[in-house]
């Protein structure tokens, strides 16, 4: 055997021990963070399976409280009060919203819709069940003091500004104040972003009170 021969055994001997001695080292570390790795991913995927699955459950469960609404909305309100209690989003916060509906009398919807509102998930939702309040209070007492509460949310950046504006206008006629409604009908129509639908609509109120407004 040449000397080189013999150097490079003895080389790779060498470089076998010390591979040895480091896998010995941290061999079980490296096992362990595969481990993890491999854990970690199929939890994910678990995971992501395990919440598709709890929402499709939850969409079927809310569609089968909806269709009892018309015949038995007092079974159908406690389904929907349980899906607000333990349902994924956005099952709870919709469910919610519709168990505020289902109360009687409609002074108990308006209560528990402003009661929710700051539970929902999202600032639209919360928005929407502000509104909804607002229009079921029209003809009540505290019509005021609700639409008071929606002031905020007929600004410029707000996703149901024309709904408050609309309310404003309601509630003005309803108080016999037909000026103050045509003023926010006629401010309503000249708004460049209102879908034309609203504008039709309020264009035709406005055809509607003009008499009543001149003889005020």
């Amino acid at each position: 055997m040449s000397d080189s021969a013999a150097f490079h055994e003895v080389d790779e001997a060498v470089r076998k021990d010390e591979l040895k001695e480091w896998w010995a080292s941290y061999g079980t570390w490296i096992i362990a963070a595969a481990v993890a790795v491999v854990v970690a991913v199929a939890g994910l995927v678990g995971w992501r399976q395990y919440d598709t699955a709890q929402r499709a459950e939850a969409s079927a469960v809310y569609s089968a409280a909806l269709a009892k609404i018309a015949q038995d909305p007092k079974a159908a309100r406690a389904e929907f009060e349980q899906q607000a209690k333990s349902a994924p989003e956005p099952y709870r916060s919709l469910a919610a919203l519709i168990a505020a509906q289902l109360n009687e009398p409609q002074e108990a919807q308006v209560t528990a819709l402003l009661a929710v509102a700051p539970t929902l998930s999202t600032s639209e939702l919360t928005d929407l069940a502000n509104v909804i309040a607002g229009f079921k209070s029209v003809d009540s007492p505290k019509a005021q003091e609700v639409i008071a509460r929606l002031e905020p949310l007929a600004g410029p950046d707000r996703p149901f500004r024309l709904s408050v504006r609309e309310l404003q206008a309601l509630v003005a006629m309803h108080k016999g104040d037909i000026k103050r409604a045509r003023e926010v009908w006629t401010e309503i129509s000249k708004d460049p972003a209102v879908p034309q639908g609203a504008v039709q609509r309020v264009t035709a109120m406005l055809n509607l009170y003009g008499g009543a407004a001149e003889a005020k």
